[in-house]
C-alpha cells in the first residue's frame, strides 16, 4: 500500500510541475498576425526581424559622387536597414594610385582597404568579400587617400535587399 501511495504522490507531483512549467513558459503562438504575401524575413544579424520585400533596390538612397581635393578625401553615405547588400564602383582619374577604405562610422568596423592604380577602377561587392549576409545599416565613410598626391576620382554604388539586386 505504501508503494502505491508513493507512486501516485510522485505521479501527481510530476503532473503539477509539468503544468506549472507549461503555464509559466512564454507562448509561441502569435495573435493578430496577418501573413503578407511576397514578404520575407531577412537573416541579416544586424536587421533581424525586419520585413522586407525581396529583390528590392534602394533607389531612395543614391550613393556616389566626385572625389576631388586634397590628399585625403572622405565621402559619406548611408546604407538603410534591410538593404545591406552593396556594390561599389570606384574610379581613379589621377595618374597616381590611391588607397580607398570603407568604414562603418558607428562601429568603426573597416570593411575593406583597396589600392586603385593610376587611371584604374575597381568594383567591390560585399558578398564577394566575406559578407554574404549583408552589411550593417547606418552611416559609412569611403575614404580616399592619395599618399601625398591630390585625389581625383568618382564612385557609384547601389544597395539592395538581396545579393541578386547588386550582381549586375
Amino acid at each position: 500500500m505504501k508503494r502505491r501511495s508513493a507512486f501516485f504522490t510522485t505521479l501527481s507531483l510530476a503532473m503539477v510541475i509539468t503544468a506549472i512549467t507549461a503555464f509559466a513558459s512564454p507562448s509561441t503562438t502569435q495573435k493578430n498576425v496577418t501573413p503578407e504575401s511576397n514578404v520575407s524575413t531577412i537573416s541579416n544579424p544586424f536587421v533581424e526581424g525586419q520585413l522586407i520585400s525581396p529583390f528590392v533596390i534602394d533607389t531612395s538612397n543614391p550613393i556616389g559622387g566626385a572625389v576631388t581635393g586634397g590628399s585625403v578625401v572622405p565621402k559619406t553615405f548611408t546604407i538603410n536597414g534591410g538593404y545591406g547588400h552593396i556594390k561599389l564602383l570606384m574610379k581613379n582619374y589621377s595618374s597616381s594610385s590611391v588607397t580607398v577604405s570603407l568604414t562603418h562610422t558607428n562601429s568603426g568596423w573597416v570593411y575593406f582597404s583597396e589600392v586603385i592604380s593610376g587611371n584604374g577602377s575597381i568594383t567591390w561587392k560585399n558578398f564577394e568579400h566575406g559578407y554574404e549576409k549583408g552589411m550593417r545599416g547606418g552611416d559609412y565613410t569611403l575614404q580616399w587617400s592619395g599618399g601625398g598626391s591630390n585625389v581625383n576620382g568618382e564612385f557609384f554604388g547601389k544597395t539592395g535587399s538581396s545579393i541578386s539586386d547588386v550582381t549586375n
